[in-house]
């Protein structure tokens, strides 16, 4: 079975295109013969040993897929053979066949993209997950960083569809471009430096939440940006700097930090998680959310695809076809 592969932890060009054996069916899972692979920022940490999975060698890399099932287990009821489908896995992905546990499958239209379905399992899933953890209510003002990319701008279109009034954290033209048509209501430049005073001239109270997925000092300075009683949802930290926070500023302003792991969610709540797909395969089915696919590349240049990625030189999703 063609597969890229990684031998040993390094970078996208340390990966090789090879042959791995055919995945087997296990307990609850379906098997896809995938025709489209969206490509991480998660995938950069993966092979560099730095992911929270350490597969053992060899082992393919990739999270997101879209195909068609071409085998169930005996125990799976909800998908069947023959169904359209988009899945999250957390390795295994950039392979011909990818098997992935059932919670962690939606089921799409027959004539959905399958390029678009490709790049809507992670980053919508990460999304739901973090906005439901952060309780988010309608009307409330919610700051978004990294809101060009892939997460920030599903977190940007979920967050519209509850009513928030979002303040998108951005880095470039085009990428406040994405963050403008995805719903975003005030734009600030993540590299500011009058980062807080820009948010505040927004709303002078601060935000009620923030997601971050960068970490490092865009953390630590919006911390600063909430309001009493406000919560700090953390992401991830593509900045490749872990933060730290005072307590005593947690404790004084009321101020929550929460942690949203999408990877961790499907280990530990498996079936929180398989509740999510209904209601976000509508979602994309009407059009109310769309993943923001801005470049489609081959499956032999995955390298190249994670270097453009690990660059942040690209707006929305890398998609493989």
């Amino acid at each position: 079975m063609r597969a890229w592969i990684c031998k040993k932890w390094g970078g996208p060009n340390d990966l090789s295109l090879g042959d791995l054996t055919e995945p087997v069916c296990t307990d609850r899972s379906v098997k896809i013969r995938a025709d489209a692979w969206g490509v991480n920022f998660a995938d950069l940490v993966l092979i560099a040993g730095q992911y929270q999975a350490r597969p053992s060698f060899p082992f393919a890399p990739g999270m997101e897929v879209s195909g068609v099932v071409v085998e169930t287990s005996p125990d799976v009821a909800e998908i069947s053979v023959g169904d359209k489908v988009a899945a999250y896995v957390e390795f295994n992905g950039y392979a011909d066949l990818v098997v992935a546990p059932v919670s962690n499958v939606a089921r799409i239209p027959k004539n959905f993209p399958c390029t678009d379905a490709a790049a809507f399992p992670v980053p919508f899933a990460t999304a739901s997950l973090a906005i439901e953890r952060a309780n988010l209510q309608a009307d409330e003002y919610v700051l978004i960083g990294g809101a060009g990319g892939a997460v920030g701008l599903a977190c940007v279109q979920l967050a519209k569809l509850r009513g928030a009034k979002i303040v998108a954290a951005t880095s470039s033209t085009e990428k406040t471009h994405l963050a403008r048509e995805s719903g975003a209501d005030f734009i600030v430049s993540s590299h500011s430096n009058t980062l807080v005073s820009d948010i505040k001239q927004i709303i002078s109270k601060g935000v009620d939440v923030v997601f971050d997925p960068i970490g490092g000092s865009f953390f630590e300075e919006t911390l600063k940006a909430l309001r009493f009683s406000g919560r700090m949802v953390t992401l991830g930290f593509t900045s490749g700097t872990i933060p730290s926070a005072k307590v005593n500023q947690i404790l004084v302003r009321h101020i929550s930090v929460i942690g949203s792991s999408l990877g961790l969610a499907c280990h530990e709540n498996p079936e929180y998680v398989a509740r999510l797909w209904p209601r976000l395969g509508n979602q994309l089915s009407k059009g109310e959310i769309s993943p923001c696919v801005s470049k489609i590349l081959s499956f032999k240049e995955l390298p190249n695809a994670l270097t453009m990625l690990a660059s942040r030189s690209i707006a929305g999703r890398i998609v493989l076809i």
